[in-house]
């Protein structure tokens, strides 16, 4: 919602403390925000009466039929206003290596990258992601997504920046994810075991930049790797989560089973692993059958902990 607290620091210094909305969804501020930097929405004068449906960084907002006054709403006829936005942090998700992919990978990293557009306007909007390197099959498939945008194309990475590469040798902290300005993923779909080409891309485009890895507890396992992800995981811990907890967040069933399943495998402790990663009782079970069949001698220690 860092959108939506800039647009509330404007009416701020505008003197309008209330304002009157329609058909925006929650929070309805960085909706605001979106559809004043994407759709040119602006600010219309009022008298308009409503009932209120909450505040948000100080901003009462009112909507629907009531008594109480705004004297402000927003709307596509509005008057244009001139919204301030961070401008980092900047995502690079580098396609150099598309032609690499087959069609059902490319299909996928298409759909990752509009997931990944999505999960920025949670917190930003499309110009703090820019597409490197793209081709003319991407477009056009990125096109039919008919996903409307105003994400960039080719933006030169700024001295601050790190490449997040999973077989890098440094982890990245919270206080590198904090303070860098940009971050370069692959644009790539692993789904046969393609190794180090994220190391390839950086040596293919000549990126001279730190390559660090995201980790867990000193382990890639359970650590989700879809690029939607990690932008989630990274905009998490710039905006105060730890980076374990953001990683924990993220997590799908099925990356909570694999590292589940590691610790346990490492510990027998099924009870207390499944405690810090949030594991589910479905999960907790399924980690039980998978260690009951493959290691019979512990199966009696990890039902004794259930």
């Amino acid at each position: 919602m860092i959108l939506g607290q800039e647009l509330a620091k404007l009416l701020g210094q505008m003197d309008i403390d209330t304002i009157y909305v329609r058909g925006v969804d929650k929070p309805i501020l960085q909706h605001l925000a979106l559809k004043i930097l994407l759709y040119g929405w602006g600010l219309k004068e009022g008298p308009h009466y409503g009932k209120t449906v909450g505040e948000e960084f100080g901003i009462t907002i009112l909507t629907g039929r009531g008594d109480s006054l705004a004297t402000h709403s927003f709307s596509k006829d509005g008057k244009r206003i001139t919204l301030k936005y961070p401008e980092t942090p900047l995502f690079i998700i580098d396609l150099s290596l598309w032609d690499r992919h087959s069609q059902d990978e490319k299909r996928k990293l298409v759909s990752q990258i509009s997931i990944s557009l999505s999960t920025l306007r949670t917190y930003l909007w499309d110009y703090n992601l820019s597409i490197n390197h793209s081709n003319k099959e991407f477009e056009e498939m990125f096109a039919k997504m008919g996903f409307s945008n105003r994400s960039r194309r080719d933006v030169e990475p700024p001295k601050s920046t790190v490449v997040l590469d999973p077989y890098a040798e440094a982890n990245a902290s919270e206080s590198l994810i904090r303070s860098v300005d940009c971050f370069i993923l692959g644009g790539i779909v692993d789904d046969s075991g393609w190794k180090y080409a994220t190391t390839k891309l950086t040596e293919l485009v000549g990126y001279d930049f730190p390559r660090v890895k995201i980790t867990l507890r000193g382990s890639r396992v359970g650590v989700p790797d879809r690029l939607n992800k990690i932008i989630s995981i990274v905009m998490r811990v710039r905006n105060g989560m730890s980076l374990e907890e953001s990683i924990i967040e993220e997590q799908s069933s099925a990356d909570k089973f694999l590292r589940l399943l590691r610790e346990t495998t490492i510990n027998k402790d099924l009870e207390g692993n499944a405690s810090w990663l949030k594991a589910s009782e479905r999960v907790k079970e399924r980690v039980r059958k998978t260690l009951s069949q493959t290691l019979p001698e512990s199966s009696s220690s990890l039902q004794s902990n259930s």
